[in-house]
C-alpha cells in the first residue's frame, strides 16, 4: 500500500471517529435534555453504553490510531504499543487514560443487568469526555499535518 492510499485509509477512519462522536454526544445530550438523567430507559442505557460509547471507543484504538501509526510508517503491532504512542503524541496525557476506556467497553459488553449499567452511566460519560478532547486533539494534529483535506 502506497503513501496515498495509507492517507485515504486513514482519512476514512478519522471521519468514521468524528461521525462516532457527534452521535455519542447527542446521545448524552438528549438523555440530559430529557431530564432522563437520573432515570434512562433502557432503550437509552443500550443507546449510550453499549452502541455509541463502544462503538467510539473501537474506533479510535483499532482504527484511527492504528491507521495513523501505519501511516507514520511505525512498526507497531500491539494495542498497547498504539496507546503508549498516543501519549508521546500528545494525544492523551497518559495511555492508562485509553486503556481504562477499552476496558469499560469490554465491561460494558458484558453487562446485562439494566441497573447495573444504570450504575455504569456517569462512568461512561466522564470517559465520554476524555474520549471528546482525544479525537479533539488528534483532529488539530491532523489539520496541523494536512493529513485529510
Amino acid at each position: 500500500m502506497n503513501i496515498g492510499e495509507r492517507k485515504e485509509v486513514f482519512c476514512q477512519n478519522l471521519k468514521l471517529l468524528n461521525k462516532s462522536i457527534y452521535w455519542l454526544k447527542r446521545s448524552i445530550q438528549r438523555v440530559k435534555a430529557a431530564g432522563n438523567f437520573e432515570n434512562p430507559s433502557e432503550e437509552q442505557l443500550e443507546i449510550i453504553l453499549m452502541n455509541r460509547y463502544s462503538r467510539a471507543v473501537d474506533i479510535l484504538i483499532s482504527k484511527v490510531l492504528r491507521s495513523l501509526d501505519y501511516l507514520e510508517l511505525e512498526e507497531i503491532n500491539r494495542k498497547l504499543d498504539i496507546v503508549i504512542r498516543a501519549e508521546k503524541m500528545g494525544f492523551v496525557e497518559d495511555y492508562n487514560i485509553l486503556i481504562e476506556m477499552k476496558d469499560l467497553r469490554n465491561e460494558l459488553a458484558h453487562e446485562y443487568l439494566e441497573e447495573r449499567l444504570r450504575d455504569r452511566l456517569e462512568e461512561v460519560i466522564e470517559k465520554s469526555k476524555k474520549l471528546f478532547e482525544v479525537a479533539d486533539e488528534i483532529n488539530r494534529y491532523v489539520r496541523k499535518l494536512k493529513y485529510c483535506e
